[in-house]
């Protein structure tokens, strides 16, 4: 490993490590790889504009992005010691501990040694880094699409084990430990199918941290501050005048819906920006490089009716960019309402590529290659949580239905024997009857399957949602819909099945 000429040296390099401890700590594989991706397509857009060695490292370390510390490192090594930045990115990249940051410092330095043309270098490693991203991320959605599959035959356990307690109850002495044990197995079996499906789905950023967003966060933001604390009091209220839990599960999916929706409608147009950017930005990239005129100008020839979703977004920046408002400040403008971070890193690398002088059609490739390869990569993971969702709803209403209709049917016919002789042990009565489970009048074994049979739905109602949020990602809102279904077949269920099954033995009686 390199060391430093003296002692003073390595002290203030390790000071300054210190002070940045955000790239020392552990960071998830998938996360690190498409946040250098990013930034590699970066520093290969804003190099073909022949920027200074210097100047290319200072503008990669101002990025807000995780990697961008690494950068950060190697301009602090190269100006405080006088080393250059092929010895600087030498010193760092043996420092780093993440092996695929280390090859590429490690590579970069020996390109500035050699005096290969950074551009290119930086291309080439573009491409591979993001070869490398998109065989990862195929990798986890591999996997992600196997668990789904176990999660489907995992919750199905849970109907399982309430029949095989049901069961129990009726021909068997079913103790209180023994309805515990079962109750805890089918929450742990369900709690970790979500978790091993919250794993192994890909992490990724998709709404940015800019002080504006679009519309539709706005409204959803501004929404959830009145309608969800509204919501809990009313819920609150419900149970608290003793109405029964359903009326309380449908009400709050009521006031959780809303939210959801706006939420699921924005990330669906994010979902369509993110994939026409890449387009738009190629065109306006070539348009500009092929009439020799800004980008600004070149807007103006392009047709808006193909730009789909970003139409209403693009129209709006050109007005602004001919009213002659600083060009940056409208480009900023027009990334904060698209509310994509996808949107802020490909207009980022296209715009400051532009800026800094590089030819338009080339950062606008690097741009939209950037751009498309996400995007495909998405719409892979787009099959598979639409299949979960359609899957694990009608599962839920099924699994609901007849854990609830079983339940009470037994409650029901247990009341039934009861009837038949008011105060009177029905082994009494018929003396060859069992004397245990349900034909043995204790209404505690019931009333704990009763118990347990609300809490597995519960559980079934909160993890099918997380599970389908978890697979397809994006907006936090999303979760507030996918729990508000949920919510709303089970609170159906509590309520509408019961009527139902007292109806059918009670008719069945008389």
């Amino acid at each position: 490993m390199f060391k430093f000429p003296n002692l003073l040296d390595q002290l203030s390099f390790l000071s300054f490590l210190n002070k940045n401890k955000k790239v020392a700590k552990p960071i998830k594989r998938e996360v690190l790889d498409m946040d250098f991706f990013s930034l590699l397509s970066y520093m290969s857009a804003i190099s073909s504009s022949g920027i200074s060695r210097a100047g290319l490292f200072q503008h990669a370390s101002k990025l807000p992005y995780v990697s961008s510390g690494y950068f950060k490192k190697v301009d602090f090594v190269a100006k405080a010691f006088n080393h250059d930045y092929a010895e600087a990115c030498r010193i760092v990249g043996e420092a780093t501990k993440e092996p695929e940051v280390k090859a590429v410092l490690l590579r970069l330095s020996g390109a500035l040694a050699s005096g290969e043309e950074l551009d290119k270098f930086l291309a080439r490693e573009a491409r591979v880094f993001g070869e490398t991203y998109s065989n990862s991320y195929a990798g986890r959605l591999e996997l992600l699409k196997k668990w789904t599959d176990a999660y489907i035959a995992l919750i199905m356990t849970s109907a399982v084990v309430t029949v095989m307690a049901v069961v129990t109850a009726i021909i068997g002495n079913i103790t209180v430990m023994m309805i515990m044990s079962l109750c805890s197995l089918t929450i742990l079996v369900t709690i970790g199918g979500v978790w091993l499906i919250a794993n192994q789905a890909p992490k990724e950023k998709r709404i940015h941290d800019l002080p504006i967003h679009s519309k539709e966060q706005e409204l959803g933001k501004n929404l959830s501050r009145v309608i969800l604390p509204l919501g809990l009091v009313i819920t609150a209220s419900v149970m608290l005048m003793k109405h029964d839990l359903g009326w309380a599960m449908l009400t709050a999916s009521a006031f959780l819906f809303p939210v959801g929706i706006i939420g699921f409608i924005d990330d669906a147009k994010i979902y369509k920006r993110d994939t026409e950017i890449a387009g738009f930005l190629r065109s306006i990239g070539g348009v500009s490089q092929a009439i020799r005129a800004t980008v600004s100008e070149a807007m103006g020839r392009l047709d808006f009716r193909s730009m789909g979703t970003l139409r209403d977004n693009v129209d709006l920046l050109y007005t602004r960019l001919r009213a002659g408002i600083n060009p940056s400040l409208c480009w900023n403008r027009f990334v904060c309402e698209s509310g994509s971070e996808q949107v802020n890193r490909s207009v980022r690398i296209f715009w400051d590529g532009v800026t800094l002088g590089g030819e338009p059609e080339r950062v606008g490739n690097e741009a939209s290659a950037f751009s498309m390869q996400i995007a495909h990569l998405r719409e892979q993971r787009k099959l598979i949580s639409n299949g979960l969702l359609w899957l694990a709803i009608a599962m839920h209403i099924v699994l609901t239905i007849v854990v609830v209709f079983i339940d009470q049917t037994i409650v029901t016919f247990c009341t039934l024997v009861k009837s038949v002789a008011p105060g009177t042990n029905p082994s009494d009565m018929l003396p060859g009857l069992q004397t245990f489970g349900i034909f043995g009048g204790n209404s505690m074994e019931i009333n704990m399957l009763h118990f347990m049979v609300i809490i597995i739905v519960l559980v079934l109602t909160v993890a099918n949602a997380v599970a389908v949020h978890a697979t397809d990602g994006g907006h936090i809102n999303k979760l507030a819909l996918y729990l508000a279904i949920t919510m709303a077949f089970s609170g159906a269920a509590l309520v509408f099945v019961p009527p139902v099954v007292n109806m059918m033995l009670v008719g069945m009686g008389k």
